[in-house]
């Protein structure tokens, strides 16, 4: 039984999916029943794939309407189609369709009444068989042209499978030359009816043994019978079941042996290299009875080289056992289709896998219960294709180069061909313009089509009274390069041309540059040699030059002054040309031993630049001197500044600034000691005040009370102010301690500590993205409290106060030009400090910051007037800078730039 899902496939279905195109026709008769045509009644999709026919043939015409004229003819007309009709003899022919250039085999057969007709496309078949005939003639061409006799044997046995005799299959010409033989006659018969004494002769035995176990065999024979004797070199091979004879006739040459050896030994390497590979494949089954491999059961040399094993080691073996992946390629898969359904396949495949990488044009067919494969090897031409393709794209690319590498030239580049005269024995008379870049548009003011393919002397006709074109000549006959500079003016050209000339061919390649800059610029450069020695010679600095001197042993042992200026002379009293070519030793001496002369030496020997201070105090000079030692090609140069009055006056300066800091000190003591001594008396006027207040102040009347309130409010001035003065004084002694500080930790602990005021006046104070600065956190804490007490003090009447702090990085070009900070570094932070209080009047932006300067009454406003003071004296502590901006009534800002 079928299963259900076959039953539901129709007979269409199938037919359709069969590889050869089938048609079924139908008979049709005239009213006296005479066979007139066949109707078509049926075509599969591979009919009009196979013919092209898909629009022309349709099922409904009849035979004689689809017939094309081409194939009118009694092997392919109606008259063949009635006799297979008629006779119920199958009829199978070949014909080409010359439109798709195809060759197809038509086999036709009565069936059930009508006409069944197959067409299988036989193209690739064909072709195979062309290529087969083509190598067998080539095969025979090379037998024949070959200078050995070559014939090619089969075995003669007898009924107990002994072989008795040996048939010759081919030969070719030289064989027949070689033993007086007419080859075409002997062709079917048996070597022993050609040649009676070879087998005495010891040739038969050879030619079993080799047939026996395949080896190759190589011997000298000598023949002998009644139409034939001399000497023969014999080489034999087995191909299959045939031996490929080769033999050489050595009589003359027998004592040439190694001259018949090599040629045998050419011959034998020909014949194994010349041979396309084959290989007789049986297939393997599993246990269900699908293929599932292949084995070897015959191959020749090119197969079994393939997999670098010899014939016998691979034949009965798997194909899996070398090829282990080609079960899961289209290898296997049109191996297997040939086998099954005795189909032919030609297919060209990269197999890359397994260790290999070839590319092979294969075939299959089926033969018996064997599948015979042939493959060519054409991995050497696809590499040479693809090496072909890459260097066309590098020629492509170099080509693309070139134009691009000539057209982006700034010189002028022209390619010339010679122009010769005959009648002067060949004689250049002329140049022809061949290839010209882009430049040589501006550098000659003329377009490339205005000179390509024209006269040189036709355009430039100059080039003979400037001597260019005998220099052209000149290059072009000889091969030697021409190189000149010539001023061109001729042709409505005038510059300087830096020109060079190589030979190219029969003519040459010229490229020019147009140097009337540099000539220019020459004289300008003679004339400011003149006035650089002029400003060497006047300058302040000392300038010289200095060319190492060697000894034996290649060690730089002096240096040689090549240049002087007047700076270095006065030194030693003389002008700079008394220098100049001397050795350094002879007017300084003591540069050997102090140091000097090892620095000078370090800087030629290592290339890197020496900068130094440098006392020289020998040879009666006493300098201090800064000196810079620089390797200049293959000398040094050295520079030099004489600082010894700078020098002189540090050292005084030291000294002031020494008296001046312990001066400094004994004030800074003086200024602590003297501020601590003045708050006693201060605190018991204090103390007493309270007392006369309290017992005695009822009796004092109003005056009296209103003196001791103002004694009281004096004393508490002085004391805030001797309190400020001690804390000024301690900032200028003590230098602020660096170290990482968060701002806004600093900040909240003073806010903490003004909690009281600031909860009085309603105030806000806002904190945004405050830093990490270096500094001293007791003296940032001061300078924040003294700012945020000055906002609330100067608030104005009804109105809140708020207070805003933010930072921001500033680089160091980009501070304000009035900013100018204590210390440089590449980036500050910028801590604003903005309310929105009285104000002040901006141009008193400065005075605010120094000492006791108020700008409002003590009445309206208490303070000692030092604590802006203190804000710039820690911000100078901390290397940075204060400003401070406002309007009256606006409020204001102090922006403090700190080092980030």
């Amino acid at each position: 039984m079928l299963p259900d899902s076959l039953l539901d496939v129709s007979l269409t279905d199938i037919l359709d999916a069969l590889p050869d195109g089938v048609i079924w026709m139908k008979p049709v008769y005239d009213a006296q029943q005479q066979l007139i045509d066949f109707s078509i009644d049926y075509i599969n999709e591979q009919v009009r794939h196979l013919t092209g026919d898909a629009q022309r043939v349709q099922t409904g015409m009849t035979f004689r309407q689809a017939l094309s004229p081409e194939t009118d003819n009694q092997e392919t007309g109606f008259e063949a189609i009635a006799r297979v009709f008629t006779t119920g003899v199958a009829h199978e022919f070949g014909y080409r369709n010359n439109f798709l250039n195809r060759w197809y085999t038509v086999r036709r057969s009565k069936l059930n009444g009508g006409i069944l007709s197959i067409l299988r496309d036989e193209s690739t078949l064909r072709e195979a068989n062309q290529l087969v005939t083509k190598q067998a003639n080539l095969m025979q061409a090379m037998l024949d042209g070959s200078l050995n006799g070559v014939i090619l044997l089969e075995a003669v046995y007898d009924s107990q499978q002994t072989v008795t005799d040996f048939r010759i299959v081919a030969a070719n010409q030289t064989l027949g030359d070689m033993t007086g033989i007419n080859v075409q006659n002997i062709i079917g018969n048996t070597m022993g009816a050609v040649y009676p004494g070879y087998k005495a002769g010891g040739f038969f035995a050879l030619y079993c043994q080799t047939l026996a176990d395949g080896k190759p065999r190589r011997n000298e024979y000598y023949y002998e019978d009644e139409q034939l004797n001399g000497w023969f070199e014999v080489s034999i091979t087995r191909q299959d079941s045939h031996l490929v004879l080769t033999t050489t006739n050595t009589t003359e040459a027998h004592k040439a042996g190694e001259t018949a050896e090599l040629a045998a030994v050419r011959l034998q390497q020909i014949i194994d290299v010349a041979q396309t590979g084959i290989a007789v494949l049986k297939p393997t089954f599993d246990e269900a009875g699908q293929v599932m491999d292949f084995t070897f059961a015959t191959v020749n040399r090119v197969m079994a080289q393939l997999v670098s094993e010899t014939t016998d080691a691979i034949q009965g073996k798997p194909i899996s056992n070398w090829f282990l992946s080609y079960r899961e390629t289209d290898v296997f898969s049109h191996f297997k289709h040939t086998y099954l359904a005795d189909e032919i396949r030609r297919f060209d495949i990269h197999y890359d896998i397994d260790g290999f990488d070839i590319w092979v044009d294969v075939q299959s067919v089926k033969l018996d219960d064997t599948v015979i494969v042939t493959f060519t090897d054409y991995t050497l031409l696809k590499e040479v294709q693809h090496a072909l393709e890459q260097q066309a794209a590098d020629n492509q690319r170099q080509t693309e180069l070139i134009n691009s590498v000539l057209d982006s030239s700034d010189s002028g580049i022209i390619a010339f061909e010679a122009i010769r005269d005959p009648a002067q024995q060949n004689t250049i008379v002329d140049f022809k313009f061949m290839v010209i870049n882009r430049a040589c548009i501006g550098l000659l003011g003329k377009t490339i089509d205005e000179m390509m393919g024209q006269k040189l002397l036709t355009i430039f006709p100059g080039n003979v009274e400037t001597g260019l074109f005998e220099l052209y000549k000149h290059t072009t006959e000889t091969g030697h390069p021409s190189r000149t500079e010539v001023y061109y003016n001729h042709d409505g050209l005038d510059f300087w041309l830096d020109i060079s000339a190589q030979k190219l061919g029969d003519g040459f390649v010229v490229t020019f540059t147009d140097v009337s800059p540099i000539k220019r610029a020459n004289k300008a450069v003679e004339a400011s040699a003149a006035e650089l020695t002029t400003v060497i010679d006047t300058a302040q600095a000392g300038i010289f030059l200095f060319e190492p001197v060697f000894d034996d042993l290649n060690e730089v042992v002096d240096f040689r002054f090549r240049l002087a200026n007047r700076q270095l002379a006065a030194y030693v009293g003389q002008e700079p040309a008394a220098l100049t070519g001397q050795l350094g030793s002879r007017w300084f001496p003591d540069y050997k031993q102090n140091g000097l002369f090892d620095t000078y030496r370090k800087a030629y020997t290592s290339g890197r630049t020496q900068r130094f201070d440098f006392h020289y105090d020998a040879d009666g000079i006493d300098a201090w001197l800064d000196i810079m030692a620089t390797k200049m090609g293959n000398e040094v140069l050295v520079t030099f500044a004489d600082y010894t009055n700078l020098k002189r006056l540090q050292r005084q300066l030291e000294h002031s600034i020494t008296d001046l800091r312990r001066s400094n000190e004994s004030l800074q003591q003086f200024a602590y000691v003297a501020s601590h001594d003045l708050q006693e008396p201060l605190r018991k006027i204090q103390s007493f005040g309270d007392v006369l207040q309290a017992r005695f102040g009822p009796g004092l009347g109003e005056m009296g009370s209103d003196m001791i309130g103002r004694m009281q409010t004096a004393a508490g001035r002085m004391s805030s102010l001797i309190h400020d003065l001690l804390t000024y004084s301690r900032l200028s002694a003590k230098p602020a301690e660096m170290k990482p500080v968060a701002l806004s930790g600093v900040l909240s602990r003073v806010i903490d500590d003004l909690d009281i005021p600031i909860r009085e006046t309603g105030a806000t104070i806002q904190l945004i993205d405050l830093p990490t600065v270096p500094g001293d956190e007791s003296q940032l804490r001061q300078l924040f409290q003294n700012l945020i007490t000055n906002a609330l003090k100067f608030r104005q009447a009804a109105v809140p106060p708020v207070v805003i702090i933010r930072s921001r990085l500033v680089a160091v070009t980009d501070l304000p030009p009035e900013v100018m900070v204590v210390r440089k570094v590449p980036l500050y932070q910028c801590i604003s400090v903005t309310d929105n209080g009285i104000g002040f009047d901006q141009k008193y932006a400065e005075r605010i910051f120094q000492v006791f300067q108020r700008l409002h009454a003590r009445s309206q406003y208490d303070g000692t007037g030092i604590g802006l003071a203190i804000v710039q004296r820690v911000v100078d502590n901390h290397g940075g800078a204060i400003r401070a901006s406002s309007e009256v009534g606006r409020g204001a800002t102090f922006e403090l730039y700190l080092p980030g």
